[in-house]
C-alpha cells in the first residue's frame, strides 16, 4: 500500500480507532515530514495516545535545523475538528512564545500539510514522563507542590490575557458571549446528553435541569474574558524525578484552550489531574487567589459546570457516589472545601 493511501484507513472511526497509533501507516509520512523540514529521523516512538496521532522521533546522528535530539510530531486529521484543533494548537504556540509563564510549553520547530485533510506540528521535544505515568512514584509532598504549582501557573495564565483581549491568539475570539453562548447550549442539551453517556447515577439524571446554576451565577459577566487550556489532565502535565522529588517541566496540548472561566478549567484539572482529592483543590485554589465570585455556593457552581463539560466524565469521577440520593449531595461529597 503507498504511503498516500495509508491515511485511507483513518476516515471512519472504526478505522481511527484501529490504526491511528500505528507505526506502519505513519512511518513513511513521519520520514516525509523530516526530510521536507531537515530533521533526521533515526527512530520513531509512539507518543502517549490521545486524540491525534503523536510521535517522538530522535535525529540520531544526523544534523538538524536546531540540533535537536529529538522531535515530537503530531497529526491533525479531518476527524475530531482536526483542522480547527490544528490551527488553536499553532496559534497557542506562537502566543505563548510571547507570553512567558512559570511552565513552560514545547516550541513549535515547523508545521505543514499532508495529502488527505492531514496536517501537522513539529515540536521540540521535552525529556520527562506526563504525571499520569509517574503516578505511582509521587509522594504527598509531590502532589501538593504540583497542586500549588498549578494554581500558580493558572492564575498567570488566566491574569495574560484578562485586561488584553487584543493579545489573543487569532483562532479564539476574546469575548465572552462565545463562552456563555456554549454553556447556554450544553444547559439546554445537558440531561439528554447525560442520559446518553449513561456517566452519572441514574438516579440523578432527573435532577439535572433543577440543580443547574443560572449562567449569572456560573460566570462573573462583569470580569473581562480569559483563555484557558481546558484540558489539564495528568497526561498534559510534563516532568522528572530528581533527587527523590517531582520537577514540572512542560504544559503541553493546547488544542482545547479556548475563552472560559476557573470553574471550566477545574473540571480536569481536579477530577483527573487531582483524583477529586480535596486538599489538593485546596492547595490549589489558595495559590490561585480564588476571586470573590466563586466563594458564594462553589460546590453547586463546580458541579454545574461539570454537568455542562462536553465531555462526560470518566467512570472513576463517581464511582464512590453511586449511592448519593441528590446531585446537591453529590456536590457536596465531591467539591464542598
Amino acid at each position: 500500500m503507498g504511503s498516500s493511501s495509508t491515511l485511507s484507513l483513518l476516515t471512519n472511526r472504526a478505522g481511527y480507532a484501529a490504526h491511528f497509533m500505528d507505526l506502519r501507516v505513519w512511518a513513511p509520512h513521519i520520514r516525509k515530514v523530516c526530510r521536507r523540514h531537515g530533521f533526521g529521523c533515526e527512530k520513531v516512538v509512539p507518543g502517549v495516545p490521545g486524540t491525534f496521532p503523536t510521535f517522538i522521533v530522535e535525529a540520531g546522528e544526523e544534523k538538524t535545523p536546531l540540533s535537536n535530539i529529538a522531535i515530537v510530531v503530531k497529526f491533525f486529521g479531518p476527524l475530531f475538528d482536526g483542522a480547527g484543533l490544528f490551527n488553536i494548537e499553532k496559534d497557542m504556540g506562537c502566543w505563548l512564545e510571547g507570553h512567558p509563564l512559570p511552565i513552560m510549553s514545547p516550541a513549535i520547530l515547523a508545521d505543514g500539510k499532508l495529502d488527505h485533510d492531514w496536517q501537522y506540528l513539529i515540536f521540540d521535544y521535552v525529556g520527562g514522563v506526563s504525571i499520569g505515568q509517574a503516578e505511582e512514584k509521587l509522594s504527598v509532598n509531590d502532589r501538593l507542590l504540583i497542586a500549588n504549582q498549578m494554581g500558580e501557573y493558572i492564575h498567570r495564565f488566566h491574569t495574560l490575557t484578562l485586561y488584553r483581549q487584543q493579545d489573543f491568539p487569532r483562532s479564539i475570539q476574546p469575548c465572552m458571549e462565545k463562552f456563555t453562548s456554549f454553556i447556554e447550549h450544553q444547559r439546554v442539551t445537558c440531561q439528554a446528553n447525560h442520559q446518553l453517556w449513561n456517566d452519572l447515577p441514574w438516579q440523578l439524571v432527573s435532577q439535572i435541569d433543577d440543580f443547574l446554576l443560572p449562567l449569572e451565577q456560573l460566570i462573573d459577566l462583569t470580569a473581562p474574558p480569559h483563555l484557558v487550556h481546558a484540558d489539564l489532565t495528568s497526561d498534559h502535565i510534563l516532568g522528572c524525578i530528581g533527587e527523590g522529588e517531582w520537577r514540572t517541566l512542560a504544559v503541553i496540548d493546547w488544542g482545547d484552550a479556548m475563552t472560559g472561566n476557573l470553574l471550566y478549567e477545574l473540571v480536569a484539572l481536579y477530577l483527573d489531574l487531582f483524583h477529586n482529592d480535596k486538599n489538593l483543590l485546596r492547595t490549589c485554589l489558595e495559590a490561585y487567589e480564588l476571586p470573590r465570585f466563586y466563594l458564594h455556593d462553589f460546590p453547586q457552581k463546580a458541579l454545574s459546570m461539570v454537568l455542562l463539560h462536553q465531555f462526560p466524565m470518566p467512570a472513576q469521577v463517581y464511582a464512590p457516589f453511586l449511592e448519593v440520593k441528590s446531585l446537591q449531595e453529590l456536590a457536596e461529597c465531591i467539591y464542598a472545601i
